[in-house]
C-alpha cells in the first residue's frame, strides 16, 4: 500500500479537478481541495477533502496551500469572459510558478492539452503552451504535463440549441474526426500520477481516446437515445464569434475557440513532437452521451449547471 501522503488539487469543483480529488482520496491520500466557492466544494469535503477557499490570483494564498503537501494538480480553471484569454492563463500559471518556488514543491501534474508540445499549434492550444512554458521555468521542480485530446464535456457546448431546436450547431464540420476524452479518465490518470510520485525532470504524458468520433455520429447517438432526430448544421466561425459574443464570452476567447476548431482537423493527425508514455482512455462516449449528455438535454435547468461554455442561440 502506497503511504498517505499530503497533495493540493486546484481549480477542484471543475470537472477534472474534483474526480482528480475524489481518485486521490480513494487512494488514501490527504487532498487540499482548492477553490472559491465553499458551497461547491462541500460535497469533497464531505468526502474528506481539507477544504482551501481563496482565489487564485492571491499569490499567498497558493503558497500557503502548496507548503507541506508532496504534490499539486495544477489546472488553469475557464475564464471566457477575460478580456485577453491567453493573457490570463499566463497570469495564473505565473502565480502557480511564483508559489511553487516559494513553498518548495517538488512534483506537479499540469492539466494540459495534446499538441502543446508542437510549435505548429495556436488557437487554445497556444494558451496550454503558454503555461507549460511558465511552470517549466521553476528550478527543481518536477512536472508531468497530462496531455489529453479534447474532453467529452465540450459537447456541452452545444447545450442550447439541442434543448431548443434539436440541432447540434457548430462551426465544425459534422464529419471532422475529433479525439474526446472524459474528464474524469483525465483526473484519475493525474491522480495516478501523483500517487506514485516517480516522474522527473519535465515529462509529458497522452490520453488518447478510445476511439475518435463526429459530430454526425454523436447527433445520431443522441437521437436513438432519446427517441427523436437531432440534426446537424455547420455555421461559419464568424457567426460563431458573434453568437458567443453576444451571449457574454469575451472576444479573445471566442475567436481563440474557434482558431482551435479549425485546428482540430489537422492536429488530430499531428502525434506529439516528443514521445511519451501513455494510457487509453477508459470511459467510452457512447456511455458519456447515453448517461450524462442526453440527460443535460432533456434537463430544464441551468446550462450553467453543467458547464461554464455555454453555448447561445444563433445571432439574428
Amino acid at each position: 500500500m502506497e503511504p498517505t501522503r499530503i497533495y493540493a488539487v486546484t481549480a477542484a469543483t471543475g470537472h477534472v479537478g474534483g474526480h482528480t480529488v475524489r481518485e486521490l482520496l480513494r487512494s488514501g491520500h490527504k487532498v487540499r481541495a482548492m477553490g472559491r466557492d465553499h458551497v461547491r466544494l462541500k460535497e469533497l469535503e464531505a468526502a474528506g477533502a481539507d477544504l482551501f477557499i481563496g482565489d487564485l490570483h492571491d499569490e499567498e494564498y497558493l503558497e500557503r496551500a502548496f507548503t507541506g503537501v508532496h504534490g499539486a494538480m495544477l489546472i488553469v480553471p475557464p475564464h471566457p469572459a477575460a478580456t485577453d484569454f491567453l493573457q490570463y492563463q499566463i497570469d495564473i500559471a505565473r502565480g502557480y510558478a511564483t508559489a511553487a518556488r516559494k513553498a518548495r514543491l517538488r512534483h506537479v501534474v499540469v492539466v494540459s492539452v495534446m499538441g502543446a508540445n508542437d510549435n505548429r499549434a495556436g488557437g487554445l492550444i497556444e494558451g496550454h503552451a503558454n503555461v507549460e512554458a511558465q511552470l517549466n521555468a521553476v528550478s527543481g521542480l518536477n512536472i508531468t504535463h497530462l496531455h489529453p485530446t479534447s474532453f467529452f464535456e465540450i459537447l456541452y457546448y452545444f447545450l442550447e440549441p439541442l434543448r431548443e431546436e434539436a440541432i447540434l450547431r457548430t462551426p465544425l464540420g459534422p464529419d471532422a474526426q475529433l479525439g474526446l476524452v472524459a474528464a474524469r479518465d483525465v483526473g484519475i490518470a493525474g491522480a495516478e500520477i501523483l500517487s506514485g510520485l516517480q516522474f522527473r525532470g519535465i515529462s509529458s504524458f497522452a490520453l488518447p481516446p478510445v476511439r475518435k468520433i463526429t459530430l454526425r455520429e454523436v447527433s445520431g447517438l443522441i437521437s436513438a437515445y432519446i427517441g427523436r432526430r437531432i440534426s446537424v448544421e455547420q455555421i461559419s466561425a464568424e457567426a460563431d464569434i458573434e453568437d458567443l459574443i453576444a451571449a457574454g464570452t469575451g472576444r479573445s476567447f471566442a475567436t481563440l475557440l474557434n482558431e482551435t476548431w479549425a485546428l482540430t482537423t489537422v492536429m488530430g493527425q499531428m502525434p506529439p513532437t516528443d514521445p511519451a508514455p501513455s494510457t487509453t482512455a477508459r470511459y467510452r462516449i457512447e456511455d458519456f452521451i447515453r448517461d450524462e449528455l442526453v440527460p443535460a438535454v432533456l434537463d430544464t435547468g441551468p446550462i450553467s449547471d453543467y458547464s461554464t461554455a455555454i453555448r447561445p442561440r444563433r445571432a439574428g
